[in-house]
């Protein structure tokens, strides 16, 4: 009875034991994804950030090119009105010239007839008016010679004025080409101005999007991660379960001999950190190193990660320090395999067994049989391949077990 009361307590620790490391590794696992899923949920807020900026900036960007076009189309009206302008500046200056032409050819005349009547005084004048044959040839000449005289002063004044009505359009329109070329120049400003700033938007806008496709990528990439997460969860959670089967099995036995048929016996420790793992071999030097070799199957360079310990078939294989299996069952090419976790980051591996006499889950001492020695797996040979990891990594198990 106290046996089996005894069988029954060490199960149930087992049993809580497995299924404290799962909860804890899935509960890890569960913050991992939580992280994750923190940080997708940050690179997706920089994400609209980044696009509400950018078409912001996109919205400036067409803002800038209408107005940039509005520009150029009054650069082209005053464009063309400087080609008008200028066209009529110089006919009217070419107009000026001739009325300042005819003025002084009139005046010119004028002048003339002046130092004529100067140089011939009134006598002239009146020869001119006393030779008439009668009295209504002398009023006729008398008529002719005042309108004569009338109509010089009166052409030099009309030229007068035409000149100077002219002279005044001629300023007048030179204004107008300076107002106009002023406009134009400003309106050249405005356009440098608008192609600058459509530049440096146009590159923020590039800029933006290739923000915008890194957190695009980001975002992927974690919830590929978070995806990843969720699918070791379940794997994690699928585990517990089958721990717990594993737990409920070993409740109904009390011993190592009842659970797999092996030797069920302890072998003492030999003082070294680790007990030899095939004590009935203990000494003998090991068929293979730790380190680079050869490899016996495919005849390639390889690095071979533990000791090639010798052995014969179904030769005891022992714990070489008390702990919890983590792992028992096929491995890839270490065959039937066995796994102890000793705790502050020290595991040791069992390789190419032919039969298992532990389970995952269950807790052995220093020198317990947990394994018979076979050739299971990429073997050449009966032998029994021993590991030392430390946080995972594998380490020469020579001075270990020497």
């Amino acid at each position: 009875m106290n046996k089996k009361f005894t069988g029954l307590a060490v199960s149930l620790l087992i049993s809580l034991s497995t299924v404290g490391v799962h909860a804890e590794t899935v509960s890890s696992l569960k913050e991992k994804s939580s992280a994750f899923k923190s940080q997708i949920s940050q690179a997706q807020q920089k994400l609209n950030e980044t696009n509400s900026q950018k078409a912001t900036a996109e919205s400036e960007v067409s803002k800038l090119d209408r107005e940039l076009s509005q520009v150029q189309a009054e650069l082209t009206q005053l464009n063309t009105k400087l080609t008008q302008t200028t066209e009529r500046l110089e006919k009217s200056q070419k107009e000026l010239e001739e009325a300042t032409k005819v003025k002084d050819e009139q005046y010119d005349t004028l002048k003339k007839r002046i130092r004529v009547m100067y140089e011939y005084g009134d006598s002239g004048y009146l020869e001119v008016i006393l030779g008439a044959d009668s009295f209504s040839d002398f009023l006729t000449r008398v008529e002719y010679a005042n309108r004569f005289m009338s109509h010089d002063r009166e052409l030099l004044a009309e030229y007068t004025q035409a000149e100077k009505v002219i002279d005044e359009n001629v300023k007048s329109i030179a204004a107008d080409k300076q107002s106009i070329e002023e406009l134009k120049s400003q309106q050249l400003t405005k356009q440098q101005e608008l192609d600058a700033k459509i530049i440096q938007k146009t590159a923020v806008v590039k800029q933006l999007n290739s923000n915008a496709a890194t957190y695009e990528a980001q975002i992927a990439d974690l919830e590929e991660q978070d995806k990843s997460v969720q699918e070791l969860i379940q794997k994690a959670q699928k585990a517990a379960e089958e721990a717990q089967k594993a737990a409920k099995a070993a409740q109904q036995s009390t011993t190592i001999s009842k659970n797999s048929g092996g030797s069920g016996k302890v072998y003492n420790s030999d003082g070294k950190k680790f007990q030899y793992p095939v004590p009935a071999y203990a000494g003998y030097q090991p068929n293979d190193g730790y380190g680079y070799r050869g490899s016996p199957i495919s005849g390639k360079g390889e690095f071979h990660t533990g000791l090639d310990l010798k052995a014969t078939l179904n030769t005891d294989i022992v714990a070489a320090e008390s702990g919890t299996v983590i792992y028992a069952g096929w491995r890839g090419g270490y065959g039937k395999c066995v796994i102890i976790d000793h705790g502050g980051g020290y595991s040791t591996l069992y390789g190419h067994n032919n039969v298992l006499y532990v389970s995952v889950g269950q807790q052995v001492s220093r020198g317990q049989s947990i394994a018979g020695a076979g050739t299971t797996g990429y073997s050449t040979g009966v032998h029994c391949h021993f590991e030392v990891r430390i946080n995972g990594q594998h380490t020469d198990p020579t001075s270990y077990i020497y």
